[in-house]
């Protein structure tokens, strides 16, 4: 588009009455910086970016005050079986939280903590949440540290006394030099004294929780090792959404469904 054909089209909004419904599809350099419609209230984010600045620009769009407009909202799309996605969604996650964003699991209407943490902000929810668990604990960690899982270790051996199905699956220690392998070793062996089911395989990437087959905690953070400044995880009530990263990790048997 020229530029006579981008001012026309502009003119066609801006003329639009304010009581019709207004859609507009558009690449980011049509939206991006210096665009202004203060009727928009909900972005469809449906191609990958994962800078932060670029997020916060483009949700800019919807920060206008307009009448009658309440909330404004972005419906943003990850692909957890291809990593390159999945790592750009966690950025975005990070950004996401910068501008004061929370959670919603799709169309689930609820008054749960769905708030995307960073790392200094999330453990006592979380923490709160292995406390309320009833039937089921899942955490996929690629990395676990002595500090982290020993912090957890008397969590996680409560729900286990109370009867719930604790899981923890991370890398085996073969995966790590030899110092850190015996520190690996070490750590993995006080979870299972400690009634902890273990699922140990190489290559593991993915990192979330599971409980109650219902909260889940999903992001760049390794929930039984220590994360970066830049690291962020959201929670989310969304039976959907436990299924489908469960499913990443259906090649080993150690997870299956009770």
């Amino acid at each position: 588009m020229g530029a006579k054909e981008t001012g026309e089209v502009l003119k066609r909004i801006a003329a639009t009455p304010a009581e019709r419904k207004l859609t507009l599809i558009a690449t980011g350099r049509y939206l991006g910086e210096g665009f202004d419609e203060p009727r928009l209230d909900t972005l469809f984010l449906t191609m990958p970016i994962s800078w932060k600045g670029t997020l916060q620009q483009y949700a800019g769009r919807l920060h206008r005050l307009f009448e009658n407009k309440k909330e404004v909202q972005i419906l943003d799309y990850v692909d957890i079986h291809v990593r390159m996605l999945e790592k750009m969604y966690q950025r975005r996650l990070s950004g996401y939280a910068a501008i004061g964003y929370k959670v919603k699991a799709g169309t689930i209407e609820t008054d749960t903590i769905d708030i995307i943490f960073d790392k200094d902000s999330f453990l006592p929810v979380y923490s709160n949440d292995i406390v309320a668990a009833k039937r089921e604990l899942v955490i996929v960690s690629p990395f676990v540290t002595r500090r982290r899982a020993l912090r957890m270790l008397p969590l996680m051996e409560s729900a286990v006394k109370n009867g719930v199905r604790t899981i923890v699956v991370t890398r085996q220690p073969e995966d790590f030099k030899e110092k850190e392998a015996a520190l690996l070793r070490e750590t993995l062996n006080s979870l299972n004294d400690a009634g902890v089911r273990l699922v140990l395989y190489s290559n593991i990437q993915q990192k979330f929780a599971v409980i109650d087959q219902r909260i889940v905690w999903y992001g760049s953070i390794n929930l039984l090792s220590y994360g970066g400044a830049e690291e962020s995880i959201m929670r989310l009530e969304s039976p959907n959404i436990d299924n489908e990263l469960i499913k990443l990790t259906e090649r080993s048997p150690g997870i299956a469904p009770a």
